[in-house]
């Protein structure tokens, strides 16, 4: 099973804000300081023979969510997906 890492940083952060009663709010700080950790834990811990971390991929993401937070923001779905096609 393959599992967007965007939806596992997001999940504790959407989690803590679904009361019933109230609109469904989005913790961008919450869930950046989570991919932050993610990435940290996968560049200084072993994970196993042979894997080694794609470092533009992790810079790309975490430019990304700091751009949900720090801005500024994307103007709409093209931008944000031109803004990560890799260029080669």
């Amino acid at each position: 099973m393959f599992v967007s890492t965007a939806a596992v940083a997001a999940a504790p952060a959407l989690a803590m804000n679904s009361a019933a009663d109230e609109p469904l709010a989005i913790d961008h700080k919450g869930i950046l300081a989570r991919v932050e950790q993610i990435v940290d834990l996968l560049r200084t811990r072993y994970i196993c023979d042979g894997w080694k971390m794609d470092e533009d991929g992790a810079a790309r993401a975490l430019d990304d969510f700091r751009r949900h937070v720090h801005g500024p923001a994307f103007n709409d779905e093209d931008e944000h997906t031109a803004a990560h096609t890799i260029k080669r």
